[in-house]
């Protein structure tokens, strides 16, 4: 029979991971828990998943193709609805990341598990309504004939890493609201505009030419450029790699801070 070992030492970080591990069946049911809430008693359900990057794209193409004339070496419609997806990908986790620990207090306090759990489960989330709402990219990539480049090969890791800084954000503002909750109202706030300093529905070429380099240290920034590089065989600049290397950096910045502070999570809620 296997010992039980208890110590008031923290967990390594391997024994932390394997923890997580052995609760992996309790991330996939919280993630298919969040789902199944979100869109109950919805006429349309999983259709909503859809729906709303659908209606931004149409409004950002009306605004910024035909009335402000923003010219794109393919389509716009495909160029604004890859930084949809992608964007609405890092605000999904993020947002729904963030909030994660006030949500479920009541689990947290009935059940001894990994806290960082909850999270990881959003993140889970967040990947199945983008893997449906990318079928709409993908008819309309094969609708406008576009090439299909080995380049693709790296778009699940471009996916993976957009995850990771995502959870990396989500963890550290978990970890700094619970002894500061303003925070947790103040850094969503400013998140939002995020995407004003993201080339979303915009092309890096109207920018002044100073920020053209700039902007790439955004990571979300970096990773659109990137997917859109593989995609459409747009420039890339080199500045997105030091955007890459940062959302690695948040994330497992992410993790350790929230790993520092999760026994102390039940007391601070």
């Amino acid at each position: 029979m296997p010992k039980t070992i208890i110590s008031a030492e923290p967990d390594s970080l391997a024994s932390y991971l394997n923890k997580i591990w052995q609760h992996k069946s309790l991330i996939v049911t919280l993630a298919k828990r969040d789902l199944k809430i979100k869109y109950a008693q919805t006429t349309l359900g999983l259709a909503w998943t859809v729906l709303q990057p659908l209606v931004a794209v149409i409004v950002y193409t009306l605004f910024f193709s035909v009335l402000m004339d923003f010219e794109t070496e393919y389509p716009y419609v495909l160029f604004v609805l890859s930084g949809i997806l992608l964007w609405g990908l890092f605000n999904y986790i993020f947002s729904q990341g963030s909030a994660c620990l006030y949500q479920n207090q009541e689990l947290i306090k009935k059940l001894s598990f990994p806290k960082i759990i909850l999270p990881l489960s959003k993140a889970i989330g967040g990947l199945v309504e983008f893997a449906i709402t990318s079928l709409i990219f993908v008819v309309l990539f094969l609708y406008y004939e576009q090439v299909i480049s080995i380049k693709l090969l790296i778009i699940p890791l471009l996916v993976a890493l957009l995850s990771l800084f995502s959870l990396g954000l989500a963890l550290l503002l978990n970890a700094f609201t619970l002894k500061n909750r303003d925070l947790n109202h103040i850094i969503p706030f400013f998140i939002n505009f995020g995407i004003w300093l993201t080339p979303v529905f915009y092309p890096v070429s109207i920018l002044p030419e100073g920020f053209k380099n700039l902007i790439y240290i955004n990571p979300i920034a970096a990773i659109i450029q990137l997917f859109r590089w593989s995609m459409f065989n747009d420039t890339l600049n080199p500045s997105v790699f030091i955007g890459l290397c940062l959302s690695f950096l948040i994330f497992i910045l992410g993790v350790f801070s929230f790993k520092k502070m999760e026994d102390k999570i039940i007391d601070l809620l």
